[in-house]
This record gives C-alpha cells, sequence and structure tokens, in this order.
C-alpha cells in the first residue's frame, strides 16, 4: 500500500511539475509574440512615415484638414519625441503638452508632461496617441479624462497615405495599418 501511495504521488507530482513548465512557456511565448507583434507595428510605422515624407506629405495636413489647433500626444517615447519635433517651429498646430499613462518619470525639455489619472489635463483639441503598444486600454484611459478628440499616429499617417493617394505599388504597405 505504501508503495502505491508513493508512485501515485511521484505520478501526481510529475503532472503538476509539468502544468507547471507548460504554463511557465506558454506564459513566455505570448510575451514574446506580443514584443514581436509591437516590433511588427513599429517597423510598419516608421516605415509609413519615412514614406511620406519622402512623397512630400506634411504632419501639419491633417491637423489643419480637421481643425485642430492644439494638440496633446500622449507617449513621449521615440515615436511621440519625432513626433513632435516634426511638428515644432514648422506647423500651424501647437503641441500644447505630454500625456504618459505609464511612465510617471518622462519628462520633456520644452513641454510639460501630465500624468494621466493623476494630473487633470488642459483644454487641447486633440489628443494624438504615440505609443504603439496596448493602444486600446491607453485610448480608453485617455477617454475618461479628456473629452476631445483622440486620434492614433497610425490614423494619421493612414489618413496622409489616403489624401496624397500613396498605394503599394508606390511603396505603401498593404492594407497598413490594419492589416
Amino acid at each position: 500500500m505504501k508503495k502505491r501511495t508513493a508512485a501515485l504521488a511521484a505520478v501526481l507530482g510529475a503532472v503538476s511539475g509539468g502544468a507547471l513548465v507548460k504554463k511557465v512557456w506558454l506564459e513566455k511565448y505570448r510575451a514574446q509574440k506580443e514584443e514581436l507583434a509591437d516590433s511588427n507595428r513599429e517597423r510598419d510605422l516608421l516605415y509609413t512615415w519615412l514614406l511620406l515624407e519622402q512623397k512630400g506629405a506634411n504632419l501639419g495636413e491633417y491637423f489643419a484638414a480637421h481643425s485642430f489647433g492644439t494638440i496633446g500626444i500622449l507617449g513621449m517615447n521615440r515615436e511621440g519625441r519625432r513626433f513632435y519635433e516634426a511638428l515644432r517651429d514648422r506647423e500651424a498646430v501647437s503641441a500644447a503638452y505630454a500625456v504618459e499613462l505609464d511612465n510617471f518619470s518622462a519628462v520633456h525639455e520644452h513641454m510639460t508632461v501630465y500624468r494621466l489619472g493623476e494630473d487633470p489635463l488642459p483644454p487641447a483639441d486633440c489628443i494624438v496617441i504615440c505609443d504603439l503598444a496596448r493602444v486600446p486600454e491607453k485610448e480608453e484611459a485617455l477617454r475618461r479624462e479628456f473629452t476631445g478628440e483622440i486620434v492614433t499616429l497610425a490614423e494619421v499617417l493612414a489618413w496622409l497615405l489616403e489624401a496624397h493617394q500613396v498605394k503599394p505599388w508606390d511603396g505603401a504597405i498593404r492594407n497598413w495599418p490594419g492589416g
């Protein structure tokens, strides 16, 4: 009887250990898959942005067409800083402030950085989400604090592709940003 109990305990231990290993590997796989998707989104966005610049498109066109004079920028990462630099001193639109959701230590040399959920946001015509990861979650959090228009940087670039009639045969990524 003791041998059966010991054998049963060993089998149950092996099964539970195997389940734990499987769970750890699945979590690792999911994290790597998400990281790869983020990297692909960043590559496609930056490629599209470069293509639009080569075609003579101007970010300010989007904001002028939608009558946005002041904007906020959510996400002062690489894309957010590049976006700000592309608008600064060249456009009729003014980047009024920056917003961060996760990076509460973010600072910027030219703009006030507000903490979403911590600081009240000043008025602006629009906030552009320049983060590429977890965008729906960030948009939802932003909607609780901001009543104006909210767009993503990808939406701005997609609008410019359409406005300048840049097609896949011109170098555009087919079905971007949706595909």
